[in-house]
């Protein structure tokens, strides 16, 4: 790839207004308390983490043995190669934390514009800040444990399209609730499997940030949603299946399959483990638990946007009973 298309490859066009609010009338009494806890829960990323400590000093950045549960691959390895899975299935995972922390970055940054209502627009600039300061952190912790590998294009590809599209609704649906939720069951995940206390305390605070944001995509969206004309709404939900079609990984074409590369630096068969992966590992399960029964289901459904028309679809994928 040229240097030219490289940077096509990164550049998203999009287009979309950008509204004043001169009432400066409080609408959303939610996001009043959210913008106020937010405003208080403010850390600073060099000094509230101790970055002194040596990365897996004091406890693996991966419990491997439990990240791998239930799988036909893991049993098999030697000591040495499950030190080289942890160092490196812990780089992809955080580097993709860190990719997709910088498309929060962006899409929060987008929503300050189009949004109506002042208080949408002052919760919103809280976020930019948080997401600042979540690149920075995931960006710290993976380069001292190995390298950053590319963005996975599932991932790239959910974040372009919010980033591409004219809607606030769909930034919010998009970002807030389905990119945000998945952070939310990728980093409980890994808060579980970690015996490294300063990747623990980061992932601690970022936590803290990342369930404000799912509820404030919540508390607007519950706001627009009823006043939203039908075609908008088969947007929103035509998008939503979609992504979470792709992300439930159950198949050799779903999931964040860019994992294969670690597979493939260690000279192993990575469509093979992927398999066996998919098929028998405990953790994805649970993370599937995580993120679709617990949180993106229910939430869509209060929301009102699995209707009768794509209900179907969802119980054919497994999503629903």
């Amino acid at each position: 790839m040229t240097t030219t298309q490289a940077v096509a490859a990164r550049r998203v066009s999009y287009q979309f207004e950008t509204l004043w609010d001169f009432d400066y009338e409080p609408t959303h009494e939610d996001l009043q308390a959210l913008y106020e806890t937010a405003k208080k829960n403010q850390w600073n990323g060099s000094t509230a983490i101790d970055w002194s400590r040596a990365i897996g000093r004091d406890g693996p950045v991966l419990n491997v043995a439990m990240a791998f549960q239930g799988t036909n691959f893991f049993s098999r390895l030697t000591a040495e190669e499950q030190r080289e899975v942890e160092i490196k299935v812990s780089a992809w995972r955080l580097s993709q934390f860190l990719h997709g922390e910088q498309g929060a970055l962006l899409v929060a940054s987008q929503l300050v514009n189009p949004m109506p209502e002042l208080d949408c627009k002052l919760y919103a600039s809280t976020q930019v800040v948080d997401e600042g300061r979540h690149v920075e952190v995931f960006e710290r912790y993976v380069k001292r444990l190995h390298k950053i590998y590319p963005v996975d294009p599932l991932l790239k590809g959910l974040i372009d399209e919010i980033l591409a599209s004219g809607l606030w609704e769909l930034k919010l649906l998009g970002m807030q609730m389905l990119i945000e939720g998945l952070a939310i069951a990728a980093f409980n995940l890994m808060r579980r499997q970690t015996g490294d206390p300063t990747l623990a305390d980061l992932l601690d605070y970022v936590l803290q940030d990342e369930g404000r944001h799912v509820n404030f995509g919540y508390f607007a969206l519950r706001r627009s949603i009823p006043l939203m004309d039908g075609k908008t709404r088969e947007v929103l939900e035509e998008f939503a299946f979609n992504a979470c079609d792709a992300m439930y990984g159950r198949d050799e074409r779903t999931g964040f399959q860019s994992i294969k590369t670690v597979w493939s630096e260690m000279g192993w068969d990575a469509e093979q483990i992927w398999r066996d992966t998919i098929t028998n590992s405990q953790t994805v399960k649970m993370f599937n638990r995580l993120l679709f029964t617990e949180v993106l289901i229910p939430r869509l459904q209060r929301l009102q946007l699995i209707s009768s028309r794509v209900e179907p679809r969802y119980r054919a994928i497994g999503l629903l009973d």
